[in-house]
Parts: structure tokens; C-alpha cells; sequence
């Protein structure tokens, strides 16, 4: 098998899974299919030059997190490399907002560049999503768990946890989509 053989396979294989797993989710407080934002997460790592496992990890950030997906289920199917970066990049919901918040960040800041990139790709799809909302609806942070000044907090601490990445064309759309969504007057 080529290598852009390997990787469309691998890519199709993430997406299958990620798509069985996330059945039946919606973007937060939307009608948009949840798997839009792993697509959106897939794209970001593409165009940040990726590599296959760091795409693969971000079709699979949230398995983890917010599916009944285990680190030994990814493990088994893509390897422990893409394991160890989902579970990097997944938070403990039990803790509230702003503490399972500072503590993910705080992890963040000293993970490889390659965790760090999914988490990069995944702020960057949030954010952007949030910011659009803001123009369509007045109460688009009523759907969250924390209020928008804790949004904005968590915004602010991604940016420093992310820092080591600030050359990238992400985190300066990172950027650009914090000042739109919390510093516009």
C-alpha cells in the first residue's frame, strides 16, 4: 500500500469509528451533526502539515471525552500513539468548568507539539463556531456549562498553553477569533 493509500485508509477507518461514537451528538445547543467538527478539527491539522497519526488523533479528540470510547478501545484499533494524544486532549467532566478547565490547560503547556496541534484545531473549530453564533444569536453562551466570562477565561489560558505554536497560521486565527468573539466593542 502507498503512503497516500495508508493514510486515506487510516483517515476512513478514524471516521467510521468517530462517526458510530459520536451517532446521534449535535454541536452544543445546535442541530449541526457533531461529526462536522472532527471534520473541521481534520482539516486544521491538514493544513498545519500534520502528520498521520496527529489527523487520525484529531478525528478522535473527543472519543474519550464525550462518547463511551476507552483509551484501550483506540489504542487497540489506531495505535498508542493517537491514544496517549486523545487522552491528552481529553478532560475530566466530572470537575466543574473552570477547574477541569485550568487543569487541562495547565497539562497542555507542557504536552509534545503534536498534542498540542489537536488541541490547537480543536479550540480554533470551537471558537469559530462561537464567534459565527454570536452573529446569528444574542444568547449563544447560555448553552454553556460556564458563563462567557469563564469562556473567555479558558480562551485566554488555551492561548498560553498554545503559545509554543504562535507561528502557526492556527494559533493566529486562534487569535483573530478571540478578539472578534470577546474584545469587539
Amino acid at each position: 500500500m502507498t503512503q497516500i493509500e495508508n493514510f486515506y485508509v487510516s483517515i476512513n477507518k478514524a471516521f467510521i469509528f468517530a462517526t458510530e461514537k459520536h451517532s446521534g451528538q449535535f454541536r452544543k445547543g445546535t442541530k449541526i451533526p457533531y461529526i462536522v467538527h472532527l471534520y473541521e478539527v481534520m482539516q486544521t491539522l491538514r493544513e498545519e502539515h500534520a502528520d498521520i497519526t496527529t489527523i487520525v488523533a484529531g478525528i478522535l479528540h473527543d472519543a474519550i471525552e464525550d462518547t463511551d470510547a476507552t483509551y484501550d478501545e483506540i489504542k487497540q484499533n489506531f495505535g498508542e500513539d493517537v491514544a496517549m494524544l486523545v487522552k491528552v486532549d481529553s478532560e475530566d467532566k466530572s470537575l466543574p468548568y473552570i477547574e477541569r478547565k485550568s487543569l487541562h490547560m495547565k497539562q497542555l503547556k507542557n504536552a509534545d507539539e503534536r498534542a498540542k496541534l489537536v488541541n490547537l484545531a480543536d479550540k480554533l473549530s470551537n471558537l469559530k463556531s462561537i464567534y459565527l453564533d454570536t452573529l446569528y444569536m444574542s444568547n449563544t453562551f447560555d448553552r454553556f456549562n460556564g458563563t462567557k466570562d469563564e469562556i473567555k477565561q479558558y480562551y485566554k489560558m488555551a492561548l498560553d498553553a498554545l503559545s509554543s505554536l504562535k507561528s502557526r497560521k492556527s494559533y493566529k486565527q486562534l487569535k483573530k477569533y478571540y478578539e472578534l468573539t470577546f474584545c469587539k466593542k
